[in-house]
């Protein structure tokens, strides 16, 4: 009896066929195998640092630092001329711009519309007039705004008259010099104390 003929290049049959696995490992390929189950393990530690890093700081109850501002109502504008922006001095609440600014350390000047949406936030805003302070300034307020990641913005206005301004919902400080305690302190008391507090 003629055998069925092969195709020239093809695999001799052996009659076996491969069993599906079974078990635990029949589990894991059906979640796509364990390269599929690390890449989505290892995108949710990724996702949980960054929250843990991120979250607002806790709330102060003692008496709010710095100068009371009166301020306007909380509302969203399309310009900075709709903004209550008082020469010489950064505003710290009022009208604002429908998105904010991120916390971090800036180079180069935020805008007045973004910052005052932050500090709505709770965000403290650190602002400086780089005519007015030296480099063992800067390097004091980079610092601060390494130790408050979450909390803080730090960037250049040379609108300001006084050399350093930290602002809060309602509050300034002004300071001829980078006085770190006192900035620490502004932070920690007057952070997330604002109408939309942990918001980032």
């Amino acid at each position: 009896m003629a055998q069925p003929r092969r195709r020239r290049g093809a695999a001799p049959q052996t009659g076996k066929r491969r069993e599906p696995r079974a078990g635990w490992r029949a589990t894991v390929d059906s979640f796509g195998g364990f390269l599929v189950i690390g890449g989505i393990g290892g995108t949710l530690i990724a996702i949980a640092v960054l929250v843990w890093v991120s979250r607002p700081s806790s709330t102060s109850d003692d008496p709010l630092l710095g100068e009371a501002i009166a301020i306007g109502e909380a509302s969203h504008v399309d310009s900075l001329e709709q903004m209550e922006i008082v020469a010489g001095r950064p505003p710290v609440g009022g009208p604002h711009f429908p998105r904010w600014q991120a916390t971090g350390s800036y180079d180069e000047p935020v805008s007045d519309g973004l910052a005052v949406h932050a500090l709505e936030h709770g965000v403290v805003w650190i602002s400086y007039k780089p005519t007015l302070v030296s480099d063992a300034d800067l390097s004091v307020l980079r610092a601060l705004a390494r130790d408050y990641p979450a909390d803080t913005i730090l960037s250049p206005r040379s609108d300001n008259t006084m050399a350093i301004a930290a602002a809060s919902w309602g509050r300034l400080l002004s300071l001829d010099g980078a006085d770190r305690e006192a900035l620490r302190q502004f932070v920690e008391t007057n952070r997330n104390r604002s109408p939309e507090p942990g918001v980032r």
